[in-house]
């Protein structure tokens, strides 16, 4: 790997970006650094205009459900992580140099903004699958602020989080810092049972039972497009995001990686965060009625319209048919 690049891929991936001894030149990039720069750019302002088109429509125009909360807040995490892209990319791509700490908050705001972006997709993943698992008992019991707690405590686990990682087992000095070796070992051994243990795993599970739901759905009248968007969007994240934080985990290692593997990782993730405000859309839109007038506000309705009865409903039916089909068998055979 290059001087140049090596720094670029500290800056994203945990590592301080010390600009105050000398400057990164244009010249250094090659053309393919360039290119996915430049799509990465491109890609997250498109996020960001989706993204709080999502927050301005769910949190001012649609009528809040336990789902929504879910949505605005993913969507802010998204924001929070494309906004940092923009920043850190422009930085990089104009030469502007600066000092250890507005890289440090950059860094941190990225990396505390993807964290968020797991967790939450994970607890609507798993939240969506207790009501198809356990209708009534969803219906009944759960708590009815449940969403606002959740999406407050996983804020606060992905800053805990974000804070060791960032804080905990480094060494400040005055212009830079190093990595305490055995601390550093701790460290990975524990964001990898998060991530890939816990939360990808569950996040995983869950999504698989929402698709066989789905598959289950497809010879009925009702397919839940709410299933639809959230598998879609873990499949999404699985793909796109998950680079980013395997190769953190290779630089954790000090493993040799092709540099461009850098540049590809971010633009993966901001095809991630970037990505969810239209599969609302073209889920809710039904694809063909995207050019038929069908509106922003009406596709996001029909995606998060509060349907936890349906579940409910479709509980109730199948028991009352159970119940004729044992009244008719019992009718049949005393006759």
């Amino acid at each position: 790997m290059t001087e140049q690049s090596t720094k670029f891929a500290n800056t994203i991936l945990t590592e301080a970006f010390n600009t105050t001894s000398e400057n990164y030149t244009f010249e250094a990039f090659t053309t393919a650094d360039i290119v996915l720069i430049s799509f990465s750019l491109v890609i997250s302002l498109l996020g960001v205009v989706g993204n709080g088109v999502i927050l301005w429509f769910l949190g001012f125009k649609i009528k809040r459900n336990k789902f929504t909360i879910y949505i605005l807040n993913l969507a802010t995490a998204d924001l929070m992580f494309l906004l940092c892209c923009l920043v850190v990319l422009f930085y990089i791509l104009l030469d502007i140099g600066t000092s250890i700490a507005p890289w440090t908050v950059l860094q941190f705001l990225l990396i505390f903004g993807y964290y968020t972006g797991l967790y939450l997709l994970t607890a609507i993943s798993m939240e969506r699958c207790l009501s198809v698992l356990y209708p009534i008992w969803y219906q009944c019991k759960r708590p009815r602020h449940l969403s606002a707690f959740v999406c407050g405590f996983l804020w606060v686990l992905s800053c805990l989080v974000t804070g060791l990682e960032f804080f905990v087992c480094v060494e400040w000095g005055e212009e830079s810092f190093t990595h305490m070796k055995g601390c550093e070992i701790a460290l990975f051994m524990f964001i990898c049972i998060l991530t890939f243990l816990v939360f990808t795993p569950l996040m995983v599970i869950s999504s698989l039972t929402l698709l066989i739901k789905i598959r289950m759905s497809s010879q009925q009248h009702h397919q839940p497009k709410l299933y639809i968007v959230i598998v879609t969007t873990v499949f999404v994240f699985c793909v796109f995001a998950m680079p980013l934080r395997i190769l953190s985990l290779l630089w954790y290692q000090q493993l040799n990686y092709p540099e461009i593997f850098e540049y590809l990782t971010i633009l993966f993730s901001s095809i991630n965060s970037t990505a969810n405000p239209f599969i609302y859309f073209l889920v809710g839109s039904q694809g063909r009625q995207i050019f038929e007038g069908f509106t922003i506000l009406a596709a996001l309705q029909r995606v998060f319209k509060d349907d936890s009865e349906i579940p409910v409903r479709q509980e109730t039916e199948s028991t009352r048919s159970n119940l004729s089909q044992v009244e008719r068998r019992y009718i049949s055979h005393h006759t």
